[in-house]
């Protein structure tokens, strides 16, 4: 005994419309292929599913008691649908993330409406923190995958360059500096410097250039982040230099921003865990990551 699941579709829809006519409606197919499919069912299961009464298919016992059995099955089928896309979606119960300070505004709200697209059920554990404690939270299982700046140790972890931005100087709209295009060392030469602290990747770049033109710069304040320098810069405390993802989110307070002349720029890695596979939301997560940062490499990228 076989039968195909055409065969079944067709019976269900006969047996739920009880016309032919309107079981071959709603199947998009001519009258004459659903009595051929039935027929052949029939004659497969050796069961006598309808009686051909006027122009209504009146269903036999037989009929009702296949009915209810495809009918359970298509609850299990559809359970069994759920949890494909359950695991398809997220292959955990939720998706452990973090990234720095530096894009943990406008940035991660974009990449988080992206990745709500496709997986609107998958829960979200995200951390904010320095790049080191990301780094050791990838290693320890405690997060997938992190967005953090080059200063951190990549040993034992898999990761790749989502960008690489230049930096730019802030400082509180109508400064003097908003006239130029891009500022040099020079035009800083007198202003109170807000800068990052000497750890960061991209403050050991900018001491390297000032060290290479046989320059200096007034450090009035150092800070680890980047928002504290723009925070601080609009408030009239000095010329700061940060990451152009923090700067621009700040420019509907009155910040303003450009970019400087000299090639320091400001990384940004994606790592995850060197030996752990990660799950399909992993990966979109990273690719929407990447979408939200294009218009930030496609201004400042160097």
């Amino acid at each position: 005994m076989t039968f195909t699941l055409k065969q079944v579709e067709t019976f269900r829809t006969v047996y739920e419309t009880e016309s032919v006519t309107a079981a071959a409606r709603r199947l998009d197919v001519s009258p004459a292929t659903v009595s051929a499919t039935l027929a052949a069912l029939e004659a497969s299961i050796e069961l006598r599913l309808f009686e051909r009464v006027r122009q209504r298919m009146q269903r036999t016992p037989e009929a009702t008691l296949l009915y209810e059995e495809i009918r359970r099955l298509n609850v299990g089928l559809e359970s069994l649908g759920r949890k494909i896309r359950a695991i398809r979606g997220a292959a955990q119960p939720r998706l452990r993330v973090g990234c720095i300070h530096a894009y943990s505004g406008a940035i991660i709200s974009d990449t988080i409406a992206r990745f709500r697209t496709r997986y609107p059920d998958t829960g979200l554990y995200l951390q904010i923190r320095d790049s080191n404690t990301l780094r050791d939270m990838v290693v320890s299982g405690e997060l997938d995958l992190a967005a953090v700046a080059d200063e951190s140790e990549l040993e034992g972890l898999r990761g790749h360059r989502l960008a690489s931005l230049r930096a730019v100087a802030v400082f509180p709209k109508g400064h003097p500096l908003a006239r130029l295009e891009q500022v040099e060392f020079s035009h800083l030469a007198d202003a109170d410097v807000i800068a990052l602290n000497a750890e960061d990747g991209s403050r050991k770049r900018l001491d390297a250039l000032l060290a290479q033109a046989g320059q200096s710069l007034k450090v009035a304040i150092e800070t680890p982040y980047s928002s504290t320098v723009c925070q601080l810069a609009l408030a009239g405390h000095g010329v700061g230099i940060a990451n152009p993802a923090t700067a621009v989110g700040m420019a509907a307070a009155g910040l303003s921003y450009r970019p400087l002349a000299a090639p320091v720029h400001f990384e940004c890695h994606m790592i995850l865990h060197g030996s752990r596979p990660l799950s399909e939301a992993g990966k979109f997560w990273a690719t929407c990551l990447r979408g939200a940062l294009a218009p930030l490499v496609d201004s400042f990228g160097v």
